[in-house]
């Protein structure tokens, strides 16, 4: 389907399922839902690794942007996604665990997209493949090392998994090893569809520092649920004497890394301004945010399938995207807790306030 007929399916689409369309989240509630996106995760003992591929509708390479505002990244391509440097295009985007370690895991991908004949094209029929990278360090071993990184292998395994439709959440991929706060972290999606046929999906790994509840035990996220979404949450019942001790903060050792999509066309700037406005979901959701010792590291992009200058002005159209992508982050981090699981370090959200998750969930 041409990006016309695309975007002119949404918008009548919008227009005969009234509001319950416009202002919901999309089919699977997840990054997929964008028009363009498959996702994989591979999933080790302590810690794990999560794509997110993009194709425009020539099936090359997709416009993007990033936002780095924690204070320990650990990160791979991101200067390439500057506006004033060459490259226009990524092909995707790895966010995982194993630190500094855990970045290896990009060259699996690379070599998994390479296979497909997907990248930069450098002459002579060769591609680089563009794969912007941001891991963060696994928190839930107990106070030991890892028993497992992501490495080659594990970015060949999430590329070759990765598919579009539902998503799983919580500990698996990036969120195998995420700690948040006191509680264990987790990886989650969640995604809109704008009245005008505009698409926004993320998804976040939430290893912080910070916690994503308040001193009652409630998720600050929670309010920007669309609907009945966060259905399974009640007040947590003012639990402030029973709110766990959040695990030590320092250089490296934390971070909330996600992934931004939309079906529309970007730019380099475009999508770095996104990334900006789309970050703030990140503070909304935990607070502190941002620290010293996170990451915290966000990508943008666009899968091309409407033009933006049919959706009216330019900077309309990039605030409305980037409203709705900070939204979109703090949903998708809500997710991720009330997703993961206790294990054996860390008990989960709703094992620690359980009378804020209804039948435990």
């Amino acid at each position: 389907m041409t990006p016309c007929r695309q975007r002119a399916a949404l918008l009548l689409l919008a227009a005969t399922a009234g509001s319950a369309w416009a202002q919901s989240p999309g089919p699977n509630n997840a990054i997929t839902d964008v028009p363009g996106i498959t996702v994989g995760h591979s999933t080790g003992a302590d810690s794990g690794t999560t794509v997110v591929i993009g194709s425009s509708t020539v099936g090359q390479g997709v416009g993007g942007g990033v936002t780095q505002r924690g204070g320990s990244p650990v990160t791979r391509e991101t200067d390439l996604m500057r506006p004033d440097n060459l490259v226009e295009t990524m092909n995707a985007f790895v966010i995982g665990g194993g630190s500094a370690f855990g970045v290896a895991a990009a060259s699996g991908v690379m070599r998994c997209l390479e296979a497909r004949g997907v990248g930069f094209p450098v002459g002579g029929g060769a591609v680089v493949p563009i794969v912007p990278t941001a891991t963060t360090f696994d928190r839930a071993t107990c106070g030991g090392p890892p028993a497992s990184r992501p490495d080659f292998t594990s970015g060949m395994q999430a590329c070759m998994a990765a598919a579009g439709g539902p998503v799983s959440e919580g500990n698996v991929g990036a969120g195998t090893g995420a700690v948040a706060g006191g509680v264990k972290g987790g990886i989650g999606t969640a995604s809109v569809v704008l009245p005008n046929g505009i698409i926004v999906g993320a998804i976040v790994a939430v290893n912080s520092e910070g916690t994503p509840y308040d001193s009652d035990g409630d998720l600050r996220g929670a309010s920007f649920g669309i609907g009945n979404e966060f259905s399974v949450l009640t007040k947590a019942g003012g639990h402030a004497n029973k709110v766990p001790t959040s695990l030590p903060g320092g250089p490296l050792r934390s971070g909330t890394n996600a992934v931004v999509a939309t079906n529309v066309a970007l730019t380099k700037s475009q999508a770095t301004k996104i990334a900006e406005m789309a970050d703030d979901g990140i503070s909304r959701a935990i607070d502190p945010a941002h620290t010293a010792g996170d990451s915290d590291t966000l990508f943008v992009f666009g899968t091309a399938r409407v033009a933006l200058a049919s959706l009216g002005d330019e900077a309309s159209v990039v605030t409305q995207i980037g409203s709705a992508a900070g939204d979109v982050v703090s949903r998708a981090i809500v997710h991720a807790l009330i997703a993961a699981k206790s294990t054996s370090c860390q008990q989960s959200y709703c094992d620690t306030f359980p009378s804020a998750c209804k039948n435990g969930r």
